[in-house]
């Protein structure tokens, strides 16, 4: 949710609670305790409300809204079965932008038509808050209000070639997508070639790499796998207390000098 709308929505008396995850005992008592009717959280902890039963049990629950870091599992997620709250798919695209859908009756993700994104997608007439479409490399393109072009342009050409493009209006969030043939929705089927997600924050594999060259021989920084995150990085190196203070004293993301922490065995 974008820092000026929650500043709003607490200003005109909105209540935020905030939840450590994930124990579902504490969260259970928060939701009851705090009358809490919206529910923002991980895509995986959000469907988890189903499959521990803990929705039935949260009279005030109404809407849930689930944010997917790895939007290309959406489609392939499982079915939210609770009755009593509506569960919205939000998508998001790293820095590039967000969109969100409702999921269907049956609890099955909605398909994602192309086009215009309405406001409200059921109100015919309704703002347009964006516009998601397919660009000619088959990629996902998001175009609108929301979106700053500028910020993704491409650089300029030298001032004396002859090859200068057009501004463009649209940002291309690099994510692999498809046309269903039948429904003619949009599928987005993988993500951007050389870039790992860490939550809100997205590296080049080439920076990890030229890093990990940088600190000396034995060094390791990767991308791991994570469900909630899209990747987390591990680091490391023959003595990573220094490797932490190098990181640090050249003013990198806190995400990659904490890569290389001292990891303990809990046995």
């Amino acid at each position: 949710m974008p820092g000026s709308s929650l500043a709003v929505w607490l200003l005109s008396g909105g209540t935020l609670a905030l939840h450590h995850p994930f124990d579902s005992d504490v969260l259970e008592q928060q939701i009851n305790e705090h009358f809490c009717n919206v529910l923002i959280a991980p895509a995986q902890l959000a469907l988890r409300l189903t499959e521990i039963n803990m929705a039935s049990r949260l009279p005030r629950l109404r809407h849930v809204v689930a944010l997917w870091r790895a939007p290309e599992q959406v489609a392939s997620s499982p079915l939210w079965t609770d009755q009593q709250a509506m569960l919205t798919d939000v998508y998001l695209f790293g820095e590039a932008g967000l969109f969100g859908i409702r999921r269907q009756s049956d609890g099955a993700p909605a398909p994602i038509p192309p086009g215009q994104i309405g406001a409200s997608r059921e109100t015919a007439g309704s703002s347009v808050s964006g516009e998601v479409f397919l660009t000619p490399k088959g990629t996902l393109g998001l175009r609108g209000p929301m979106i700053t072009p500028a910020a993704y342009a491409p650089p300029p050409p030298p001032s004396d070639s002859l090859m200068a493009q057009p501004p463009r209006d649209f940002v291309d969030t690099e994510y692999a997508a498809r046309l269903d043939r039948t429904s003619e929705a949009i599928c987005i089927t993988a993500p951007p070639a050389g870039i790992m997600a860490v939550g809100g924050y997205r590296f080049l594999s080439g920076d990890l790499q030229e890093w990990t060259r940088r600190l000396g021989q034995g060094a390791l920084l990767t991308a791991l796998p994570d469900r909630l995150s899209g990747h987390r990085l591990a680091g490391r190196a023959q003595d990573n207390a220094r490797a932490r203070k190098a990181l640090s004293e050249l003013g990198l993301n806190p995400l990659m000098v904490e890569a290389f922490r001292d990891r303990t065995n809990s046995a």
